[in-house]
């Protein structure tokens, strides 16, 4: 059996890499979180195999663990995920950290392992789904089980069953997952990006509310497949196009911010798709106003604003009390891991999209960029003019949507006043391009 070595901080990754090397190379893969944790194994047992970040921590990881490869004359092949400085002899690069069919590809050749080998691998024997989305399939396509206590699979539908009292029963028993063979985990993930996207696009009849649960069920899917799922980029491009034409529809029928915030905090709804869809809002105001926009502009930052801040959504969701950007990169209960996630989450995100063959034109630079930063790294201060225009109206939509919620937080009975949220936006945006896509909210319909 191979042995792989992965150097890697980046929480969501790591699971990622670990599950998919050992299921299609059939590899022992060891994971660790620093670079001089690698060379310490080393000491123990040599591996066929080192992948590494680029950069951890600071670090630059791949020039560190190449020169100990070349320095001790082992065998073992280097293949660095990201952008290396420079040129390292026998190095293979692999750019996109989320483009994983390029690096199974890359790893199957070092190793030998071919196309036929990687079909024979054994998987494991049940995938999860959660029940929110099998609960959108009028049949199921096939066998679903639960998970005893005992950790054995017992089957409770079988191909075609009408599934939704079993569900309901489960979710008053606080059963909220269910399993499918892994042979058949693309077929069910298929069956229900086609049953959302086919909703999504048939909400003629359907209320402001009603619209609103649908869109967020397209975002929860998206946002629990995005990393986990790489194999399925077409169906969630689908959802995220389907949801961002309903985003749109939202935004035209909600007279104002206050309103639309009623009805996302009567749903419950977390903070990533609150957020993105008020932000959408005012963002559509913008596009109307400024004289350069079109409807095109529209569909563009409603995609980029459903997948903008998506890295973020398991963080929120395993810490709910808190809120804003800052609250995460500032609070004790984020670990330096999750936090380094918050700092790239922009960039994360930005490298998913721009494998998405069908997401729009320049969405991926929108993403990186829409916190005024062009790499994606980070958060800015000064803002600058090196960013596009429609990164700007993204910049200043998210911080007027941040100013008014705060408000909100601070007093629930809070009457939007908009010249004063104007006059915080203008003092944290000096430059002139931006006042002037500010000075387009001054009509903006807030109450």
């Amino acid at each position: 059996m191979s042995q792989i070595l992965v150097i890697s901080d980046n929480e969501i990754l790591n699971q990622l890499y670990v599950t998919n090397l050992e299921v299609y190379l059939g590899a022992k893969v060891t994971l660790v979180d620093a670079t001089k944790k690698g060379v310490e194994l080393f000491k123990k047992s040599v591996p066929d195999l080192v992948i590494t970040l680029n950069m951890i921590n600071g670090h630059d990881s791949a020039s560190e663990i190449h020169n100990y490869i070349v320095l001790n004359k082992y065998k073992s092949r280097l293949i660095v995920i990201g952008n290396p400085g420079k040129e390292m002899d026998s190095v293979i690069v692999v750019p996109n950290s989320y483009n994983l069919q390029n690096l199974i590809r890359s790893c199957a050749k070092e190793l030998g392992v071919t196309a036929k080998d990687m079909a024979e691998k054994e998987m494991p024997q049940y995938y999860p789904i959660e029940q929110e989305f099998l609960s959108k399939l009028r049949e199921v396509p096939c066998s679903v089980y639960i998970q005893m206590k005992n950790g054995n699979y017992t089957m409770v539908a079988k191909k075609g069953d009408t599934i939704g009292e079993t569900i309901k029963q489960f979710v008053k028993e606080g059963i909220t997952t269910l399993y499918v063979n892994s042979l058949d985990r693309l077929l069910i993930i298929n069956m229900i990006s086609l049953s959302i996207v086919d909703f999504l696009k048939n909400t003629e009849g359907l209320d402001t509310t009603e619209k609103s649960e649908a869109v967020k069920t397209g975002f929860n899917f998206a946002s629990q497949s995005f990393t986990t799922s790489p194999e399925v980029t077409a169906e969630i491009v689908n959802i995220a196009n389907a949801c961002t034409k309903v985003m749109e529809e939202i935004v035209n029928e909600t007279p104002s911010l206050k309103k639309l915030l009623s009805i996302l905090n009567s749903q419950r709804d977390g903070y990533v798709y609150t957020h993105s869809i008020l932000a959408a809002y005012v963002s559509n105001h913008i596009i109307r106003r400024v004289s350069w926009g079109g409807e095109s502009h529209i569909e563009k930052i409603n995609f980029v604003l459903f997948f903008h801040d998506i890295m973020l959504a398991p963080i929120y969701l395993k810490h709910p009390t808190l809120k804003y950007e800052e609250d995460l990169l500032f609070s004790d209960a984020l670990n330096d891991k999750e936090k380094e996630v918050v700092l790239n989450h922009a960039r994360l995100a930005a490298e998913v999209i721009v494998t998405y063959k069908r997401a729009p034109i320049g969405a991926d630079l929108l993403i990186k960029q829409h916190h005024g930063i062009t790499n994606g790294i980070g958060f800015a201060i000064d803002f600058k003019d090196d960013i596009s225009p429609l990164s700007k109206i993204v910049l200043i939509s998210e911080a007027f949507v941040e100013e008014f919620m705060k408000l909100r937080d601070q007093n629930p009975d809070y009457i939007l006043d908009v010249k004063k949220i104007i006059e915080v936006l203008t003092e944290k945006f000096k430059k002139t391009t931006y006042k002037k896509i500010i000075e387009t909210l001054e009509n903006f319909p807030g109450n």
